[in-house]
C-alpha cells in the first residue's frame, strides 16, 4: 500500500527564482510524506537552476531541459514519474499541508474515485491578501461538465489523479492557453471525479495573466473547439455548441475590455476553423 500511494507531483520553472523555494518548501511540509517532487527547469536564465541544485532530499528530482514552454516541461516530468498519484504546482504557488492527504483521504473511502479536487486559496503575490475563493460543487463524471466550461469541476492544479507509470498521456505543446483543460479532455468520459472541501492549493497571483495575449488564448479556444468536433462519438453536437458560445462570449468580453472592438466582433461571430486547422493536426505532440 505505500508503494501504491506514491505522489508524483510534476513543477514546471521558468524563470521561478523569486519564488520556487516557496512552492518546494510546501512541498516538504505535507504530512503525507510519500511523494516525489519532479522540479523541470525550462531553460530559466535567472538563478533557478543553482537554486535546484542546492536540494540534497532524494524526493526531489531536478531536471534541466532547453526551453519548451509549460506543457513540454510538464510532459517531461509525465515522462519521469513513478507514482501510482498524480498532480501538478507551479513555482510560485503553494499547497497547504494536507493538500495530499486531504484528498488521498477521499480515493481510500471512495475506491471508485479517479481524481480528488479540493479548494483554492487566490492570494496576492505577497500572499497577505485573499482575492478569490474557489469551491467544487460536483460529483461524477467531470467530462461533459468540463466542456461546457461550468467552473464547477475544474480548475487546473487542484487535481489528484490515479496515475500508471507510463501512460502515455501528454500536453499539447503547441497550445499557449487552456492545455491543462485539454490534457484532462483526452482522458474522455468515464471516469469519477469527486472532491474535499479543505483547500488543496494557494494561488499566487504575480501579475501575469493569459488576458496578456488575447490572440493566442482565442486560438487556444478554437483548437480545442475543433478537437471536440472531432470527438463527436464522445461529445454531443450540444455540448460543443455550449462550448463554442461560452468561449467565444468570454473572448468577446475581454476583446471589449481591450479596447479591441473589431476582434470582438470576429469572435462572436467570425469563422474559427482558420484559426485550429494546423494546430490540431498535432494537438498530442510531446
Amino acid at each position: 500500500m505505500a508503494h501504491l500511494e506514491l505522489v508524483s507531483i510534476v513543477m514546471p520553472a521558468f524563470n521561478a527564482e523569486r519564488f520556487i523555494g516557496e512552492a518546494i518548501s510546501s512541498v516538504l511540509g505535507q504530512d503525507h510524506g510519500h511523494w516525489e517532487l519532479l522540479v523541470v527547469n525550462d531553460g530559466s536564465t535567472d538563478g533557478t537552476a543553482a537554486l535546484l541544485d542546492r536540494y540534497t532530499d532524494p524526493r526531489i528530482r531536478v531536471f534541466h531541459q532547453e526551453n519548451k514552454g509549460i506543457g513540454g516541461a510538464r510532459n517531461r516530468g509525465l515522462k519521469e514519474a513513478r507514482g501510482h498519484y498524480l498532480c501538478f504546482l507551479d513555482a510560485d504557488d503553494l499547497m497547504p499541508p494536507r493538500s495530499l492527504s486531504a484528498r488521498l483521504e477521499v480515493m481510500r473511502k471512495h475506491p471508485d474515485t479517479d481524481m480528488v479536487d479540493g479548494c483554492t486559496e487566490t492570494m496576492d503575490a505577497t500572499l497577505s491578501v485573499r482575492l478569490a475563493t474557489y469551491r467544487p460543487d460536483f460529483e461524477g463524471d467531470p467530462f461533459l461538465e468540463m466542456i461546457s466550461l461550468s467552473g464547477r469541476c475544474f480548475f487546473g492544479n487542484t487535481w489528484l489523479m490515479r496515475w500508471l507509470p507510463g501512460d502515455p498521456r501528454r500536453f499539447p505543446v503547441r497550445l499557449s492557453h487552456g492545455e491543462d483543460l485539454m490534457f484532462y479532455l483526452q482522458m474522455g468520459p468515464g471516469h469519477h471525479y469527486r472532491y474535499t472541501t479543505e483547500t488543496v492549493l494557494i494561488y499566487r497571483r504575480t501579475g501575469h495573466s493569459t488576458m496578456s495575449d488575447l490572440d493566442g488564448l482565442e486560438r487556444s479556444y478554437a483548437t480545442i473547439s475543433a478537437w471536440l468536433r472531432s470527438q463527436r462519438r464522445h461529445v454531443p453536437f450540444r455540448y460543443w455548441l455550449l462550448f463554442e458560445l461560452r468561449s467565444r462570449r468570454m473572448m468577446a468580453g475581454a476583446f471589449w475590455k481591450g479596447g479591441q472592438l473589431w476582434k470582438m466582433c470576429a469572435a462572436l461571430f467570425g469563422h474559427r476553423a482558420h484559426f485550429a486547422d494546423a494546430l490540431t493536426l498535432d494537438i498530442n505532440e510531446a
